[in-house]
């Protein structure tokens, strides 16, 4: 099978760690795939060596090019066309819905994460908002499967995309509803409670206490700065108490974002910013951390708690969009809007010992990690892919 891959978001965190693993996964299960990935050559040539790959299932395209712009359009136009990869390829898969608008190969499957774009365009830029609408809505149309990563999303689409009325539109909601496939993502195994004496050693070389944890971007509908203010709140109680962000700034090298201007501003200390973190380390954070807490505005699916849970951390949950349906019982929900909701949801946790840790939330978080393993993942997908070849 010969598989073309947009894999110019590969090194990013949520949306990257998806392209990266599922890669990986379905080389597992068929080594004879050849990929024809699309994206910064140095970046792709990384990845393949730090995951042990094959180079010789890839075909690297280089390609540096801005996202939700109009140069993008046409760049990606004209390599397919000129390196005429619809005779070449079997199938197109974009893992992210920002195809060209003026050409949707046929042959293609498309995953939507989520609509968190659309949900909150004072975040993002309104003209680009309007701009990846028009994409999506084309997509969703021309493309011959779309896959999402949760029934939230599914649902989502349907609802902002789908017409009611009109019955024989492409967008008809019951045909959305056939066309779209609901695919649960994976965690790696390399994600698992690290052993007590590693725990010890990571926190003294680290001069780590008791923390909390966020693992993710630094955009603002994660909504860190609730995060920071709960966690303010929850530190006069527990004054030993520290936040660690892991997560890369969108600002220019060296220029604080934000997040730095909120902390500076307000003179809040014991607020530790890592931009990168091996998955060695940050199995280790997530192991070693008091709580990982994840109260985003918006999530499609739940990369990070998920590894987080699988390393053994709590997690302390937003109430909202999908992550009630991935996490189930496993985790402590609160409302994102309500920094004193957030901070008692803490203390709570704080004050829970071993000996306090029901049974019941233990099954419950073996229950989630034993729904999401990355073989099923990928048998999944490559399932999905074989149908839309015939």
């Amino acid at each position: 099978m010969k598989i073309f891959f947009d894999a110019r978001l590969i090194n990013y965190a949520g949306l990257g760690r998806y392209e990266r693993e599922l890669i990986a996964e379905l080389l597992k299960l068929n080594q004879d795939i050849t990929f024809y990935v699309i994206g910064e050559k140095s970046k792709i040539t990384s990845y393949i060596n730090d995951f042990n790959l094959n180079p010789q299932n890839f075909v690297i395209i280089d390609l540096k090019i801005n996202k939700y712009t109009f140069s993008e359009q046409f760049k990606l136009i004209n390599i397919i066309r000129n390196m005429e990869l619809e005779k070449k390829v079997d199938i197109f898969l974009f893992p992210h819905f920002n195809i060209p608008f003026l050409y949707v190969p046929k042959k293609s499957a498309v995953i939507v994460h989520d609509l968190t774009f659309f949900h909150f365009p004072r975040y993002f830029g309104r003209i680009k908002t309007m701009l990846a609408k028009l994409v999506l809505k084309n997509v969703l149309i021309k493309a011959k499967k779309i896959i999402t990563v949760s029934n939230f999303v599914k649902n989502d689409i349907i609802n902002m995309f789908g017409s009611e009325s009109d019955k024989n539109s492409k967008l008809c909601q019951n045909i959305l509803r056939d066309k779209i496939t609901v695919m649960y993502s994976g965690y790696s195994p390399k994600f698992q409670p690290a052993p007590e004496n590693k725990i010890k050693e990571f926190k003294i070389k680290n001069n780590l206490g008791r923390f909390l944890l966020y693992c993710g971007n630094r955009k603002k509908h994660k909504n860190l700065i609730n995060l920071i203010k709960a966690f303010q709140e929850v530190k006069k109680e527990f004054t030993d108490l520290k936040l660690v962000l892991i997560g890369k700034r969108f600002e220019k090298p060296g220029k604080p974002d934000f997040i730095d201007d909120f902390i500076n501003k307000n003179g809040i200390k014991d607020v530790i910013s890592i931009e990168y973190a091996s998955d060695d380390d940050l199995n280790l954070y997530y192991s070693a951390s008091s709580a990982f807490v994840f109260i985003s505005l918006s999530e499609g699916f739940g990369f990070a708690p998920l590894e987080a849970l699988a390393s053994g951390a709590k997690l302390i949950l937003a109430d909202n969009s999908a992550l009630p349906e991935i996490f189930k019982n496993a985790a402590a929900y609160v409302n994102p809007y309500d920094v004193h909701d957030i901070a008692a949801a803490i203390k709570k946790t704080l004050k829970l010992t071993i000996n306090d840790e029901s049974t019941a939330k233990k099954t419950a978080a073996d229950e989630v990690l034993n729904s999401y393993p990355n073989d099923l993942w990928a048998k999944n997908i490559l399932k999905v892919l074989n149908e839309t070849i015939k």
